[in-house]
């Protein structure tokens, strides 16, 4: 079942408004106070808020195991953010390291409702892993000593973007949060490795939230169809 059956759902099925407001006013104020050169360590904590407002969405519209590695998941992501935000010898690695383990959270929470022999999946994985050859192609070669560990970090993500697209809700939201979380990674990558992005940190950090709150809200609403299946 896709998320369009999802639209005949009652209201009170649906997360609350207030973490969505407050996500995307945090959102709003850390890109633009990031795109106007502010630098401060409090902006590693603004930097969270955005995921903090998805950990309380997940934790009031999720249960059981699903909630739990969601908010896992999140949790690392959050933790992956500060270590990339506060300068110190190899914080570059660290965060990282951070989100590869995030990565694979959130592939373990999509793998335990997987379906591989599905049409849509085959035809989402074609995509993903068709994409992620070509970033490969572009980036391993200019990471030099990197290159291991970004390595390691693409293959984390194309088992996330497939563990979403062979999900058995079908749900279209959960891919695109899986997609759009590749996109913001190669557009780390592409500014770090290849060639400078205009306006590079708000892209990123557009398609980053873009993407954990496509993840959370296919997650709650895949949740739906499953219970109700």
């Amino acid at each position: 079942m896709s998320d369009t059956a999802m639209t005949t759902q009652p209201a009170a099925s649906l997360p609350s408004f207030a973490p969505a407001a407050l996500f995307a006013a945090a959102s709003i104020l850390y890109m633009a106070l990031d795109a106007s050169g502010v630098e401060a360590l409090w902006m590693a904590a603004l930097k969270i808020v955005p995921i903090v407002t998805l950990m309380w969405l997940a934790a009031q519209s999720l249960t059981g195991a699903t909630r739990t590695l969601t908010l896992a998941a999140l949790v690392l992501s959050a933790t992956g953010d500060v270590l990339l935000a506060v300068p110190f010898d190899n914080h570059f690695v660290f965060g990282l390291g951070a989100f590869l383990l995030a990565q694979l959270t959130y592939a373990g929470n999509f793998l335990r409702a997987a379906e591989f022999g599905s049409r849509h999946f085959a035809l989402r994985g074609i995509a993903v892993v068709l994409a992620a050859l070509l970033l490969a192609g572009q980036v391993l070669p200019a990471a030099g000593a990197l290159a291991m560990p970004v390595a390691f970090y693409i293959i984390a993500i194309v088992v996330m973007a497939l563990a979403a697209a062979a999900h058995r809700s079908g749900s279209s939201l959960l891919f695109a949060g899986a997609v759009t979380f590749m996109v913001s990674d190669a557009l780390i990558a592409i500014n770090r490795f290849v060639d400078p992005i205009p306006l590079a940190g708000t892209w990123i950090m557009l398609t980053y939230y873009g993407a954990q709150a496509l993840l959370v809200i296919g997650l709650v609403r895949a949740d739906l169809v499953l219970r109700r299946a």
